[in-house]
Formats: C-alpha cells, sequence, structure tokens
C-alpha cells in the first residue's frame, strides 16, 4: 500500500492535510495478522478490517484527557507493522496522532514481547 492509498483511505474517514500523517514503523517477529487484531481490542474502534491487504483502521480516543480521536491506518506485512495516523488539531496541539501511535506500540509490544523495535 503505498503513500496515496493511505491518505485517500485514512480521507474516507477524516479530512487529512497530507503533510500532518505520522508514519511509524514497528519490525517484529512472530507477530501474526491475528496478534495485530488481539493488541487493538479495547484501544478505540476498529472501523474497517481488511484481510486481503491486511490493515485495520482504527479510531483510538488521545489527546488531553483523551478527548480528541485519532484515526489510524495499521498495515501488517511479515516482519513490520506500518502505523499510519491522523487527527485534527485545535489551536492547542494535543500530538494526539503521536500518543495514539504510542498506544497501539504499547499494545504490540505487551503482546509481542522483546521482539519488537522501530525503524
Amino acid at each position: 500500500m503505498n503513500k496515496e492509498e493511505v491518505l485517500t483511505k485514512i480521507n474516507e474517514y477524516i479530512s487529512v492535510k497530507d503533510e500532518q500523517i505520522i508514519e511509524q514503523v514497528i519490525c517484529t517477529e512472530n507477530f501474526t495478522f491475528t496478534n495485530l487484531r488481539d493488541s487493538l481490542i479495547g484501544l478505540g474502534k476498529i472501523v474497517e478490517e481488511n484481510f486481503e491487504s491486511n490493515y485495520y483502521i482504527v479510531s483510538i480516543p488521545a489527546g488531553i484527557a483523551e478527548r480528541n480521536t485519532a484515526i489510524l491506518l495499521i498495515l501488517w506485512q511479515k516482519r513490520k507493522v506500518s502505523i499510519f495516523a491522523y487527527a485534527k488539531e485545535g489551536l492547542i496541539n494535543q500530538h494526539t496522532a503521536d500518543i495514539a501511535i504510542d498506544k497501539v506500540i504499547e499494545s504490540i509490544t505487551q503482546r509481542d514481547g522483546e521482539s519488537i523495535f522501530k525503524e
């Protein structure tokens, strides 16, 4: 999935400014698409699940007091998980997308243990 496809998918759920999408890649071992789903349950709402392209789109509350929501596209590949996030910010930037990515990484790390590292 290329950057333009990611932008288009996220844009279905929230109006996106391309330069503000945050991307993080995590390298994994022995981490399956099912493990990814299990890691996402409880973090927010899974709004789309695609078994052919191996991605989830998730709405995760984050920001100050979790009063803002980020939309994330999480793409699973054999040895890595790519996370793309976007959130609308008000006058004060709450870093909602960054916080949502951190929540996902923490949940994946708890599931996969020591074999995770960021690129």
